[in-house]
């Protein structure tokens, strides 16, 4: 695991729908995505390798930010959480409501162990990986 599956605004890019889509090879990965991801539910899939190495999610102010401050991620800097990382959390969507406290436990855990700790998260105990918006494996494990 590297730290390229660490978002500079906390999210866990290894638990990416679109990301597992390609790398899964299985659609339902977008099946449970919000509506304002439609447009994009049945577009050809295309690997993402986090904001770290492209930008594929658009423009960010947040990574922008990271970046020219010469910060791995916003939990790194003397204004966190500021305005925008704040604004970011709470915008409604249902993967962003969970970066304040990605990052507070980035910083408590270290890379390596939040790596390991939401690699675990995202992982069914039968070993197929979960997203955001598909998080239950259909596997029938019994929990």
């Amino acid at each position: 695991m590297t730290n390229e599956l660490i978002a500079h605004c906390g999210l866990y890019c290894g638990a990416c729908s679109f990301r597992l889509a390609v790398l899964e090879n299985d659609r339902n990965h977008l099946k449970y995505m919000p509506s304002y991801y439609a447009k994009l539910k049945d577009q050809p899939l295309e690997y993402c390798p986090g904001c770290r190495l492209e930008n594929k999610c658009g423009e960010c102010q947040i990574r922008d930010c990271s970046i020219i401050n010469k910060h791995n991620h916003c939990a790194e800097c003397s204004d966190f959480p500021c305005n925008k990382i704040t604004e970011f959390n709470n915008d409604g969507r249902p993967h962003h409501g969970e970066v304040l406290s990605n990052l507070r436990l980035l910083t408590e855990m270290g890379e390596n162990n939040w790596l390991e700790y939401m690699n675990k998260k995202w992982t069914c105990k039968c070993g197929t990986k979960i997203s955001w918006y598909y998080k239950s494996c259909s596997c029938q494990v019994n929990e």
